[in-house]
Formats: C-alpha cells, sequence, structure tokens
C-alpha cells in the first residue's frame, strides 16, 4: 500500500503524527513532511516550512520552491494508489486533479479549507476530484452535504484528545523558576507570523511590567526569538526544555495572547482565558476585509457563533494591552470565557476523537486495495 500525504501546516503534521503512529506498519507513505513525520519512516519529498505560508506578499518569495515541491508530488503520485490531502487549498487542490489524471485510486481530503469564511467554490472542487472529505468542525458537514457522490465523515476535532500539559504545575514552575502568575505568549507557528508579531509583543511586554512570561516556540525558531526578547522577562522554551510546551503553559498561566490559529482553539480547550491578536501586510489585510465572509477569525469565536473571545486585528499595542489587563483584572469575565469553552469542547465531539480518525483512515486505506 504506498500512499501520498500533502499537507501545508504544522497543525496538521501533529494530528497526522497522532493518527498515523499505531496500526499502518504495513503502509508505505511519501509525502509533504516535518522531522516527526519522517521519524515514522515517512518518506519526504518536501518540508511543512516551505509551504507554511500565509497571504499574497508572503507566498510570492516561496513560489519558485513550492513549484518545485508541487513537481516533486506529481511525479511520486504516479507511483501512489492513495491520496491524502491535508488543508493547504493552494497548494491541494491542483494536487487533487492531477492525482485524478494519474490514476490514482482513492482521494481523501482532510480537514476541509474554510469554504464558510472564502472561496466557497472551492467546495465544488474537493466534491468533484474526491472520494471521501474528513472535517473536524461540526458545521462543514452541512456545507457538503448537497454533493452526492462524496461521502463526509465527522467524528469531531482531534485536540480534544491532544490538548493535555506535558508536565505537573509544580514541576513545570520549577523547571522554568516560575513562583507567579505568568502570562503566556504565542506569537505564532510560521516564520512570516513571528516576524510580523515579535515587535508588537515586545512593546507589550514593557507595558505589563508585573508579569513574568512563557513563549512556547519550535526549536527552529529558538534563537530568534530568544534574541529579540533579551533583556525582557520572558523564557522562550521548547520540547527541549518541557514536553509538550504550548499545552503546559496554557494550562498554568494567568491568560494568554495568541496569534489566531490552531493555537487559539488549544487553549480553549485548555480552559486557558486568552486574547486572540494577529497582523498582516496591508495588501493582504485590504483584500481579506473584502473577501472573508465571516465575522471573527478565531476558531472559538466561529464555532461558537459569538464573540467568546476578544480578537484584535493590525491593533496597537495598547490596545492588546488593555484587553489583556481586562482579562486580568476581571475574574468574571475570565470565568465567562472558561463555562464557553466546556460548551466547545462538548460541539467539538467529546473524547477518543483521535481513536475514531484512525479507524477512519485504516478503513479508506484498505479498502483502496480490495
Amino acid at each position: 500500500m504506498r500512499v501520498f500525504l500533502s499537507l501545508g501546516d504544522v497543525s496538521a503534521a501533529n494530528y497526522l503524527y497522532e493518527i498515523l503512529k499505531v496500526g499502518f506498519e504495513n503502509t508505505d507513505f511519501v509525502g509533504i513532511t516535518d522531522d516527526r513525520l519522517e521519524n515514522l519512516g515517512i518518506k519526504s519529498v518536501g518540508k511543512i516550512s516551505d509551504l507554511s505560508v500565509v497571504g499574497l506578499a508572503e507566498v510570492v518569495p516561496r513560489l519558485a520552491k513550492i513549484r518545485e515541491i508541487f513537481r516533486r508530488s506529481v511525479e511520486e503520485l504516479k507511483r501512489c494508489d492513495v491520496l491524502v490531502a491535508c488543508d493547504a487549498p493552494g497548494f491541494n487542490l491542483r494536487l487533487i486533479k492531477k492525482a485524478r489524471e494519474a490514476g490514482v485510486k482513492r482521494i481523501i481530503y482532510f480537514i476541509s479549507p474554510q469554504v464558510w469564511a472564502w472561496k466557497p467554490g472551492r467546495a465544488k472542487t474537493i466534491a468533484e476530484f474526491c472520494d471521501h472529505l474528513i472535517v473536524i468542525l461540526p458545521f462543514e458537514v452541512e456545507i457538503y452535504r448537497k454533493f452526492r457522490n462524496l461521502k463526509v465523515h465527522y467524528v469531531g476535532h482531534p485536540l480534544v484528545d491532544m490538548v493535555r500539559p506535558g508536565l505537573g504545575e509544580a514541576e513545570f514552575r520549577k523547571r522554568l523558576g516560575i513562583k507567579s502568575k505568568f502570562i503566556n505568549l504565542m506569537p505564532g507557528s510560521r516564520w512570516s507570523e513571528i516576524k510580523r508579531h515579535v515587535p508588537l509583543l515586545k512593546e507589550v511586554v514593557k507595558k505589563l511590567e508585573d508579569f513574568e512570561f512563557v513563549l512556547p516556540t519550535f526549536p527552529e525558531f529558538e534563537r530568534f526569538l530568544k534574541e529579540s526578547f533579551s533583556f525582557l522577562p520572558v523564557k522562550v522554551i521548547t520540547e527541549r526544555d518541557i514536553p509538550s510546551p504550548a499545552y503546559s503553559s496554557m494550562f498554568y498561566s494567568e491568560i494568554s495572547l495568541i496569534a489566531s490559529g490552531t493555537s487559539s482553539l488549544e487553549a480553549s480547550l485548555a480552559g486557558n482565558p486568552h486574547v486572540v491578536f494577529y497582523r498582516v501586510n496591508s495588501l493582504t489585510y485590504l483584500l481579506g476585509k473584502f473577501l472573508v465572509k465571516v465575522p471573527f477569525i478565531s476558531l472559538p469565536n466561529i464555532v461558537l457563533q459569538r464573540c467568546a473571545v476578544p480578537e484584535l486585528i493590525n491593533e496597537s499595542p495598547e490596545r492588546l494591552v488593555e484587553e489583556a489587563e481586562k482579562l486580568l483584572r476581571s475574574a468574571d469575565i475570565r470565568e465567562k470565557q472558561k463555562k464557553a469553552f466546556l460548551e466547545l469542547r462538548e460541539s467539538l465531539g467529546g473524547e477518543g476523537v483521535l481513536g475514531r480518525l484512525r479507524d477512519i483512515f485504516l478503513r479508506l486505506i484498505k479498502e483502496s486495495f480490495v
């Protein structure tokens, strides 16, 4: 069994790592990877980090690399029986067409693009070229119901099972030397995001001078972030310091300041009150305001269909400090967020999602070879 995996961000890689690490010993995987997927024995034709960019201005400098990875992917698909495409619509909607031309037996799309936010026509493309779609947000099932030939599966969101602290609180604090309340900082998981958000967060840290800060990140960003926050009370940590550094910091921090993305959903599942922020290139921001069809950018607010978490887009450090101080001062506001997070957890499928997803993948891959 030869299966191609096409994914373009860290979140999708985390989900697939947890799903594929058990039960797929007789399956030969190849595709776009990170270090952890390669540790499972998956052969790489390209790195997720080369595809993981947001916005028109950020994509242009990477076009040559992206095209080369696409070319290698198409060549590899000619020797594969199954394609599993994960989100990354700019790349994968072109790849599923090439896979169908190459005679791939089964095409599975895991994690729908955000067709509910913009470019709804992508749903039609997925229905036309894919056999199965596995969604991880409950309202997405209804979006695809009209496509009779596409089999849609929803068993919950994998993060319900994955968001756990790596250490007990006492050990976490002991290792980092933290004795008082602290604030968790999440500047993003892409270079482009981190470089835009560091100047903003440096100003925020200077203004919230009564607090310590913890900034969990990936090893490739560690040196840059430590240099950026030198002489400020920010402890930059990675998995080399603390198991599950982001989750541990979310569980034990007073609040978090989080760049919009999957981390906001993770913090919600950790019961961690937070404020969402984001900065983008001016051109990207103007295009987004024109094209995006939903009133919120953070997943907790989108799923709950109300503003449970404050969102600050291209706002000043002062505004972020203002919202952070509101959350820090008011136990009632923090408690209101936590109640909303419990509601969110229930809507995302309850416990056991990873096992249910693993069963779906095993069945769909096995059926391809019957």
